[in-house]
């Protein structure tokens, strides 16, 4: 068994031919806390967006390896229901999720009613 919690393996992502992320590779162990930095265009949301499923299994190439299982997330919710959440510094983000989000949970406590 590896001592990764979390492994991003030879990721590449491409926009119009043009490579936002060029064979990136990212490894965690269980208890670490990492922030990536960079400048802008570095590919730091684009790197997150990838392990997060916001970008779907297929329009990247390389491997996401979660507590040594390798992941294909076709959307947020399936990496969320992992565990793993990403809290995206963009404001505009979350404001527009919160409604949904809202929305959602009312519908959740009206069924159990």
């Amino acid at each position: 068994m590896s001592d990764y919690i979390l492994e991003m393996n030879h990721i590449t992502k491409e926009f119009s031919g043009v490579k936002a992320l060029d064979d990136v590779n990212l490894k965690v162990k269980k208890g670490e806390i990492h922030g990536l930095c960079g400048e802008n265009g570095a590919g730091k949301s684009t790197l997150m967006n990838v392990l997060s499923g916001v970008y779907p299994y297929g329009t990247y190439s390389g491997d996401i390896v979660y507590k040594g299982e390798v992941c294909k997330f076709n959307d947020p919710k399936q990496s969320e229901a992992k565990g793993i959440v990403i809290i995206h510094q963009e404001l505009a983000f979350l404001f527009c999720r919160l409604p949904r989000m809202f929305s959602s949970e009312m519908s959740r406590l009206r069924e159990r009613a």
